[in-house]
């Protein structure tokens, strides 16, 4: 590996390390967020970036699709009726299509809106990090669609327990509630720990459902960009994914080494998260201005009152 692509290399590796040992201190903390805020820090800061492109493009190509190929590890359909699973499918479904649809009115664009609504639907930062390459999105794209995502989710995180006590939820339904319709893992432990305890494992389980999801989203996510050649030609990060994903529900075969792919994954993730994060031009991230977020609290709005409606009526 030459020097200039060793630099590159080592910046990602230093923030990726430092998000995911901070993680580690606080489960709110998540270490794909944290590493595109850091590094996008850095990469408004720093005047000449010349002696990392090399390594920060290698790092996007990299980290970012080995990621993504581990991530499967994490799917479960375990342990949860069918039932259950096809209310959470529902929520999903509600949140994707209302964010795309509000976002196109808002005039964002094409796969911007793509992007957010994988976030706010299935599992966040991580959703966007493995649609954002499938579909073709621009750096700004994915930085976007994650602080957005975030922003909303952070929110949530610190309003769901009041929401729990205004609307008289029981432990189930604030359970479902939080793991179906917050954005990250991290944020749906924070949330139903806070004022369900008891709960708080069902709500994770639900959120798991949703990353589940992520098989779907891949296809619909693809087909909505207009990434016609990419409907075609499947990645090789996307079969082992799927791979990943089938023995991980159906098999026992991952069990011994499964929380060490998770947290390769997250790792590789949080590197390939971090090179976009660096290379990234801050103002035009700043020229989206406050629209994204509106868009995303509109869309998950319409779905909280649809649910909200639904459990009064019938």
């Amino acid at each position: 590996m030459n020097k200039g692509r060793l630099y590159g290399v080592l910046l990602v590796i230093v923030i990726a390390s430092f998000s995911f040992l901070l993680s580690l201190v606080n489960a709110s903390f998540d270490p794909l967020v944290i590493s595109v805020i850091i590094a996008m820090f850095l990469g408004s800061i720093v005047v000449d970036k010349k002696p990392f492109e090399d390594g920060v493009i290698f790092s996007t190509k990299v980290f970012l699709p080995c990621g993504i190929a581990l991530y499967g590890a994490q799917l479960t359909f375990q342990g949860l009726r069918g039932g259950l699973i096809a209310y959470i499918l529902l929520v999903s479904a509600g949140l994707f299509i209302s964010a795309f649809l509000i976002s196109r009115v808002f005039n964002i664009n094409l796969k911007t809106s793509v992007l957010l609504a994988s976030g706010l639907s299935i599992c966040g930062a991580t959703a966007v990090a493995v649609i954002s390459p499938l579909i073709g999105a621009r750096r700004e794209d994915t930085s976007v669609a994650i602080i957005s995502v975030v922003m909303l989710g952070l929110a949530g995180m610190i309003f769901y327990p009041i929401f729990k006590e205004l609307f008289f939820l029981t432990g189930p339904e604030y359970s479902f509630f939080t793991g179906s319709t917050l954005p990250m893992l991290g944020q749906v432990r924070v949330a139903a720990a806070a004022a369900a305890p008891g709960h708080a494992a069902a709500a994770v389980d639900i959120k798991l459902v949703r990353v589940s999801f992520l098989i779907f989203l891949v296809t619909a996510a693809v087909l909505l960009s207009g990434s016609r050649d990419r409907s075609v030609h499947v990645p090789w990060f996307v079969t082992v994914f799927v791979i990943l994903s089938l023995l991980s529900s159906g098999t026992e075969l991952l069990r011994p080494v499964i929380s060490q792919l998770r947290a390769l994954s997250v790792f590789f993730l949080s590197a390939g998260l971090a090179a976009i994060g660096f290379s990234v031009e801050i103002d035009s991230v700043i020229e989206e201005g406050m629209t994204p977020l509106g868009a995303l609290f509109m869309s998950w709005s319409v779905v909280v009152l649809m649910m909200y409606l639904i459990r009064n009526l019938f």
